[in-house]
């Protein structure tokens, strides 16, 4: 497989062309191994992508020892060229959740020198963890604070700086790193080592709401819905308070 694969250099690639190098069965089907793709495998706190190879649904996506490996039911022919397209819809969604997350982690870092000790996008929503709590007014001025950076739709900067660039800096990170390190940078919001995918601007993001919180293990828990599923949310509330208020009514 190249080094560079194709949703790091461009994770708005929606589709792509390559050869099959290995095809090996496994409990959920095969897994295939491309020469290059655009399907992202689950790490960093981001679920891997969904779509279809070969016209066959991608049922999952898992890196191991530098590989990635495409689940699929049936097998598929070692040297022979598919074509491979990602769900952009639901790519799209992850996208916009993992760029909220940085922008409301590196605010609460900045601001209240909170750390991010677990972060999880999950089906409906995305929880992101602290080590130290917030009161619920600093809750309210964080959603604030983050939707503000929606509005300025910053560029976001990814970069693979130097050895000697990486000591200077300081970014945030949960763990020591080695190698090769990957930056994304939001100006004045966030400066964070991550493997995910996100937009190319916060804007792209829509809006950001925390619909939640709790104390959880000496910090706090938060709940956090971003772009379309915000609005989706926001429009069920809304529906709900008025079916409410026609029962209440006399």
């Amino acid at each position: 497989m190249k080094k560079e694969r194709a949703y790091y250099y461009d994770g708005y690639q929606k589709t792509i062309k390559t050869n099959v190098i290995s095809c090996q069965k496994s409990k959920l089907g095969y897994e295939v191994v491309l020469e290059d793709t655009c399907f992202y495998p689950e790490g960093g706190g981001q679920p891997s992508d969904k779509g279809m190879l070969a016209g066959q649904e991608v049922l999952d996506v898992q890196e191991r020892e530098a590989m990635i490996y495409h689940t699929i039911k049936s097998p598929l022919k070692t040297g022979s060229t598919v074509e491979g397209k990602i769900d952009w819809q639901y790519r799209f969604d992850l996208m916009q959740q993992h760029t909220a997350e940085h922008i409301l982690s590196g605010l609460a870092y900045k601001k209240y020198g909170l750390h991010n000790v677990g972060f999880h996008m999950g089906k409906e929503y995305t929880t992101i963890d602290f080590d130290k709590t917030l009161s619920p007014e600093e809750i309210v001025c964080l959603e604030k604070n983050v939707n503000q950076a929606v509005i300025e739709n910053r560029s976001i900067h990814i970069y693979y700086p130097t050895k000697k660039e990486l000591e200077k800096m300081q970014y945030r990170s949960k763990k020591q790193l080695e190698g090769v390190v990957r930056i994304v940078e939001i100006p004045d919001y966030d400066i964070c080592a991550c493997c995910g995918i996100h937009t190319k601007t916060t804007g792209e993001i829509g809006c950001v709401k925390i619909i939640s919180f709790c104390y959880y293990k000496n910090g706090v828990r938060l709940k956090m819905l971003a772009g379309n599923r915000a609005l989706e949310d926001y429009r069920q509330k809304c529906e709900n308070v008025d079916k409410i208020s026609h029962l209440l009514s006399v």
